[in-house]
């Protein structure tokens, strides 16, 4: 395990720990809705997030926490206070970013390779007409 995945479960603890507190620290610990969904997130995705650097499906599991934690204010009514739904949604979108590395999900490499191969594979064509 290089130094990189052993960063991985340690930056996702630490997000565990900010979504634990922060309904409190930004002020809207006063929805109850919004409170139980970052016990749920805690609870469940919390014990994953310590395997996501060895296992490819706690990481991938852990991903679809951080799109719930991304779209949780609209569906369970706690977006009301700018600051829950921009809290949630940085913090969603940097879960999703780290816990995809993890998985080995490589979006912008999977671009770059194909706007490679285009052109390569165009080229076959022209060659073989």
């Amino acid at each position: 395990m290089n130094a990189h995945d052993r960063r991985l479960p340690v930056a996702a603890g630490a997000m565990m720990v900010w979504i634990a507190v922060s309904p409190w620290a930004w002020g809207f610990a006063g929805s109850r809705s919004a409170v139980a969904n970052h016990v749920f997130i805690v609870l469940t995705f919390g014990p994953l997030s310590a395997m996501i650097a060895v296992l490819r499906p706690a990481a991938l599991a852990t991903l679809a926490g951080g799109a719930w934690l991304l779209i949780s204010p609209w569906v369970l009514g706690y977006a009301l206070p700018h600051w829950a739904w921009i809290d949630e949604a940085i913090t969603g979108v940097l879960l999703i970013a780290l816990t995809a590395s993890a998985a080995g999900v490589d979006v912008a490499g999977r671009l770059r390779r194909r706007r490679r191969q285009e052109p390569a594979s165009s080229r076959s064509l022209e060659s073989v007409s």
